[in-house]
């Protein structure tokens, strides 16, 4: 059946489903039918310039862009491996951010330019349908004042309802209370920062509609904070802690919430004062969520799980809680210990559940032991002793042969994308094992390998989908790149991440590697460091011996070491 034949709605149904680059290229200029729903009709378009080659990316912007950019409903501008090269063009291409009049989902991630931030700020206010923001990884917000004024203009956003700020600093930034009120802000994720109680009293004051709140309350000061205020819009609370100050208090603002999730580190309440908790100031709880990570003797595990074997959460609620800790032969000593409630949907890592004992006080314990909302696994020594497994994990780090095959903890790899396999033995002896790996992970995207070989010899390897090779400190010899040329994980690989000690092997790997969109290079030591001895002398280098085509941004440090990012395509 032909294509022309399906109704308009259908079409535009399907248009979703393609990307920018991919739906024009299918269907602009077949006839004018197509080019009216296109251009006219299908006002759904969705801009991610994430991982975009240089050819799409310049495509869109130049010929597609102008056609479309009062149709586009959501854009992403991020890349933590080529930003830096993409977002120059940005003003050139996107000179008003006001001509996406009908955004509605703006995402900055791994955005360093301040510049651009700046520009955001002021003409944010210019879209009228903006609902949603995200900022993540873009660690510009050096001073507090910058901060301020963001979050300020933020709140000013008449119909924005969820924002998403997380890691906006290399170091923990404390969040500042808006001086405007927002009416419109339902959803608030304000993650790797921090705020204090009276802080988040005066954000909740600042925005009366809120009704998720997701962050981390630090409290330094030990005295007891006076709520007296009831913030009845608030159904979901998500909160960190590393103190129990105000713990047993604070809960009576919040006599609407409906979900909470609490992840406690260095500090517990035991199960009779959560029980305590919910009953006086929580009648509305239909889910609660906990992990308690601290310190103690190892005799007062029991004692713990004993405190959550009441009628109220064995019979009334039907919440169970799993203990976590290492095994020590001093009973003196005092150990690791690890509570969470089950299923566990905190969002802990794996870290926290690899302790080499565990309990619960669930009558049945097995029913809890499959993991699947862990998505990323750090795997440790113990994990084959326990009875856990996790189906649905996407990162997977091992280290041979400190650790045993993993496959009953990760029975299935079907989900995996990215691998990290790092060993201390001679690659010969681990081949056939990590080929295996590679061959039931049909969708693997990302292959890091961390070896001590002084060459490696993985490049007979065979896998269709990686895309992106990352050889980490590792030196590739000119010996190594031109196998690496000839080889199918080469030609095929779009982002390559190495070291090298020869300059001169960059421009044949740029030539020959005809999939290759990225190459990230760090090096220590340069044989000839004359040519390395500034910054301009390396960028005279890369100008000089790159295709013209290519854009680099090259960082020089002291003793000739540098990095340097070429985007090729």
């Amino acid at each position: 059946m032909s294509l022309e034949y399906l109704a308009n709605e259908i079409l535009l149904n399907l248009f979703e489903y393609f990307k920018i680059e991919d739906v024009f290229r299918a269907f602009y200029q077949l006839n004018s039918r197509f080019n009216t729903l296109l251009l006219k009709y299908f006002r759904a378009y969705h801009l991610d310039f994430q991982s975009i080659s240089k050819h799409d990316f310049h495509l869109i912007c130049t010929k597609y862009f102008p056609l479309i950019s009062n149709q586009i409903i959501s854009l992403r501008l991020c890349d933590e491996i080529n930003a830096s090269i993409q977002l120059k063009y940005i003003p050139i291409y996107i000179p008003s951010f006001s001509q996406l009049s009908h955004l509605r989902a703006l995402s900055l991630y791994h955005i360093k330019s301040i510049h651009l931030l700046k520009r955001l700020v002021v003409e944010w206010q210019e879209l009228p349908y903006l609902t949603h923001l995200s900022i993540t990884n873009c660690y510009f917000f050096g001073t507090s004042t910058l901060l301020h004024t963001t979050i300020n203009s933020i709140w000013r956003l008449r119909r924005l309802m969820y924002c998403h700020l997380n890691r906006l600093s290399k170091e923990w930034i404390e969040f500042i209370v808006p001086d405007d009120t927002s009416s419109s802000m339902q959803y608030l994720t304000f993650q790797n920062g921090h705020m204090n109680w009276q802080t988040s009293t005066g954000l909740l004051e600042k925005t009366p509609f809120l009704r998720s709140l997701n962050t981390h309350i630090s409290q330094i000061s030990k005295s007891e904070v006076e709520f007296s205020t009831e913030y009845e819009s608030l159904s979901r609370l998500n909160v960190s802690t590393r103190s129990t100050a105000n713990m047993l208090s604070c809960w009576k603002s919040f006599p609407n919430l409906s979900h909470l999730t609490v992840c406690m580190e260095a500090c517990y309440l035991d199960g009779k004062q959560w029980e305590y908790i919910i009953k006086t100031y929580l009648s509305c709880l239909k889910e609660f969520h906990l992990l308690m990570e601290f310190t103690k003797e190892e005799e007062y595990v029991d004692r713990l799980l004993d405190s959550f074997r009441s009628s109220f959460w064995l019979e009334e609620r039907q919440w169970y809680v799993r203990c976590h800790w290492w095994k020590i032969s001093d009973p003196n000593d005092r150990t690791d210990i690890v509570l969470t409630t089950l299923p566990n949907l905190t969002g802990c890592s794996t870290y926290s559940i690899d302790k080499s004992c565990h309990r619960s006080t669930c009558p049945d314990d097995s029913v809890y032991n499959s993991y699947d909302h862990i998505n990323t696994l750090k795997y440790s020594s113990c994990f084959h002793l326990l009875p856990f497994v996790f189906p649905n994990i996407s990162y997977l780090a091992i280290r041979r042969p400190d650790h045993v095959e993993p496959w009953s903890a990760v029975p299935e790899l079907e989900n995996l994308r990215t691998l990290l396999y790092f060993t201390t033995e001679p690659y010969h002896r681990m081949r056939d094992e990590l080929q295996t790996i590679l061959d039931r992970a049909s969708n693997l995207q990302t292959l890091r390998l961390l070896m001590h070989d002084d060459q490696y010899k993985f490049l007979d390897l065979k896998h269709p989908s990686i895309r992106c090779l990352d050889f980490g400190g590792h030196r590739m010899m000119s010996e190594e790149c031109e196998t690496l040329i000839t080889n199918q994980l080469g030609q095929q690989c779009e982002v390559l991440i190495t070291s090298i000690d020869q300059p001169e092997v960059v421009p044949p790997l740029i030539n020959h590697l005809r999939s290759l969109r990225i190459l990230k290079i760090f090096s220590r030591y340069i044989e000839t460091p004359a040519l390395f001895s500034s910054e301009d002398r390396l960028n005279d280098w890369l100008a000089s011996h790159l295709p013209s085509t290519c854009n680099f941004q090259s960082r020089y440090k002291e003793k000739s070491s540098y990095t340097f990012i070429v985007w090729i395509r």
